[in-house]
């Protein structure tokens, strides 16, 4: 066989469209390499999840059920690098049973292509569930759920009206003896969206059987009508922090919030944080509020 000389190509800019076809052919590749979590698919995180004690929490023994939500912004802290493993050690500082996240990315270029909710999960032990809201090919950003307690029945709400796709994503977070419904969402930063986006938020959790744990970024402080007005017709209260806690956000205000109808062991906590523009919140809930589930 005789040798094959390849030829330069003279043109100027073909390396560099070379260079972006081989970009291109790797997202690709990566697209099937990666399983692709798609909307409301469980993403096995690579790691067992770890055990939390099976006791019956109608138990002088049971444990709180430890919640928490953190708007991430994909990892880029306040001194503008993106460093997942920063927000990491957030999650693990709080020790929650049950994480919210919104602004994750999925093969994101600004955050080195990486899969944050697996990612976080893998390092945490959990279960997680991801329900990207934007997608640009391969690439997408949404919010995720992670979970020590298996997730099960998840499902999308798209809400209409903003300027950006907003959805609500919900489960069934399968306790040892009880079950309640985890929620999180990402609301619109302009009030014209986000007054379109609250009556379909109501519409989707109203009709709800089971206990129901509301956690999100919702651009809205708790003075706003529209958000009382909904908390309300969903039968919820605020877990709020003390008054003299930090805000949520860097540039002040408190506007990440967690709701619920379960009681909580105390006021919520803002943890300080540079690992993003927002702050994370938790909080201790009495899992005896949640009814048994029939045998």
């Amino acid at each position: 066989m005789l040798p094959v000389t390849l030829q330069k190509d003279p043109r100027r800019g073909a390396p560099s469209r070379l260079v972006w076809l081989a970009i291109w052919s790797s997202l690709l590749l990566m697209a099937f390499i990666v399983p692709n979590t798609g909307f409301l698919q469980p993403t096995p995180s690579g790691a067992k999840p770890r055990l939390v004690p099976a006791v019956s929490s109608t138990g002088p023994d049971s444990r709180p059920l430890q919640v928490m939500t953190y708007n991430i912004r994909h990892a880029e802290g306040m001194d503008g690098r993106v460093n997942p493993q920063a927000v990491l050690r957030d999650l693990k500082v709080a020790n929650a049973d049950v994480i919210a996240l919104q602004e994750v990315d999925r093969l994101q270029w600004r955050s080195g292509l990486q899969d944050q909710a697996r990612y976080f999960a893998q390092a945490m032990g959990m279960h997680c569930i991801y329900a990207p809201t934007i997608r640009r090919g391969v690439s997408q950003y949404g919010v995720a759920l992670l979970s020590r307690y298996p997730l099960e029945a998840p499902q999308f709400h798209r809400l209409a009206g903003g300027r950006e796709p907003r959805l609500l994503l919900t489960a069934e977070l399968r306790l040892p003896d009880r079950t309640v419904t985890v929620a999180t969402t990402h609301l619109s930063v302009e009030a014209e969206g986000r007054m379109r986006e609250w009556p379909q938020l109501l519409a989707a959790l109203q009709n709800g059987q089971t206990s129901l744990i509301l956690l999100g970024d919702f651009n809205s402080p708790s003075s706003s009508p529209e958000l009382q007005e909904t908390v309300r017709g969903l039968g919820l209260k605020e877990i709020r922090p003390k008054p003299s806690s930090l805000p949520t956000v860097a540039h002040g205000g408190r506007i990440d919030h967690i709701f619920t109808n379960l009681l909580a062991e105390r006021p919520a906590l803002v943890r300080d944080s540079r690992a993003s523009d927002h702050r994370p919140v938790s909080a201790s809930l009495n899992e005896n509020e949640i009814p048994l589930r029939a045998h």
